[in-house]
């Protein structure tokens, strides 16, 4: 079908499902010229996609978000009939070898779902059938356990029922947050593979206090910084800590690089995030400087090496100049 429309307040499912179309219609040759996201256009700019022409090497997938089209918000679009009609006429001429995939992300938790008086939803329901991706409520645990257990699976790591369960009151019911929760297991327990309620607990201590660390650091608070990590070293392994701290810069530094070409939604989907994670990774670097980013992600990955080869034996000491080491141009 050439054209779908996803809706709900699930991105985590949402995402999912573009990444199946996207596999199944262009494989694994996915590139700038065949694949495309772009957010809430306006008019002119929705009707010229609908209306793409197929190219001579292939099919394409085009990702369009449209909350704006279908949801009654403040944030609107205003069609009048013509537009509507034109709209409608583009629905149903889009070329077989163009896939538009119609998203319409609701608020979590929000009871909103798309405005069924539209006439352009009216003319677009005839085209297509709407899929819903809701999220789970907080009282469904017993239907996202199994969830949980075949996530687990796919990343190859194995959880029981009550561990699972543990996740979910630790974490909530965030298909998104569950997901990075089981990679950062994933990464504290190797090579293990059975999830106890002891990693979750853990893990769960360790990001909130790496969190915290990173604003201190992009703070230049080395001082409460190093206290922290104190604080945590005296609970937890070095390692550990340090290649959350890795991904967490690395992510970082990818939201400033990316923020300058494109949108956060756009981000979101090539990192695989949660939007609202990269808005606020981006609203955290918009004052900081590229060069600093880098400073302290390749004195991060130094302090790394010397430790894990014994250079040096000391972690505060080696994460101490890590955070006050220049670069040396």
């Amino acid at each position: 079908m050439p054209i779908s429309f996803l809706w709900g307040d699930e991105d985590y499912l949402i995402e999912k499902e573009i990444n199946k179309i996207k596999t199944q219609v262009l494989k694994e040759d996915i590139n700038e010229l065949n694949y495309k996201v772009v957010d809430n256009p306006s008019f002119s700019l929705f009707s010229e996609l609908l209306r793409t022409n197929a190219m001579m090497f292939g099919d394409v997938v085009i990702v369009i978000k449209c909350s704006k089209y279908f949801l009654e918000s403040n944030q609107k679009e205003k069609l009048d009939e013509k537009q509507i009609q034109q709209l409608a006429q583009a629905f149903k001429n889009i070329s077989p070898k163009i896939h538009i995939i119609l998203t319409c992300q609701i608020p979590r938790g929000e009871k909103k779902k798309p405005d069924a008086r539209k006439k352009l939803y009216k003319e677009l329901i005839k085209i297509t059938t709407p899929k819903e991706f809701p999220s789970y409520k907080a009282w469904e645990e017993y239907k996202l356990i199994p969830v949980v257990k075949k996530m687990a699976q796919d990343i190859e790591l194995n959880i029981n029922n009550s561990e699972a369960s543990f996740l979910i009151q630790t974490v909530g019911t965030s298909l998104r947050d569950i997901s990075n929760q089981l990679e950062k297991i994933k990464l504290f327990i190797h090579p293990q593979t059975l999830i106890s309620k002891q990693s979750i607990e853990q893990t769960a201590s360790i990001n909130f206090d790496v969190y915290n660390l990173v604003d201190l650091i992009l703070a230049k608070n080395y001082t409460q910084a190093l206290r922290l990590l104190s604080n945590v070293f005296q609970k937890e392994h070095f390692l550990p800590v340090l290649s959350f701290m890795q991904v967490s810069f690395t992510n970082l530094l990818k939201a400033k690089i990316y923020s300058k070409k494109m949108n956060s939604f756009e981000i979101a989907q090539k990192l695989n995030q949660n939007e609202f994670i990269v808005k606020k990774n981006i609203e955290k670097v918009s004052k900081i400087a590229l060069e600093e980013l880098i400073r302290l992600k390749i004195n991060l990955s130094e302090a790394e090496f010397k430790l894990k080869s014994g250079i040096l034996k000391d972690p505060i000491c080696a994460l101490g100049l890590a955070f006050l080491k220049r670069s040396q141009n």
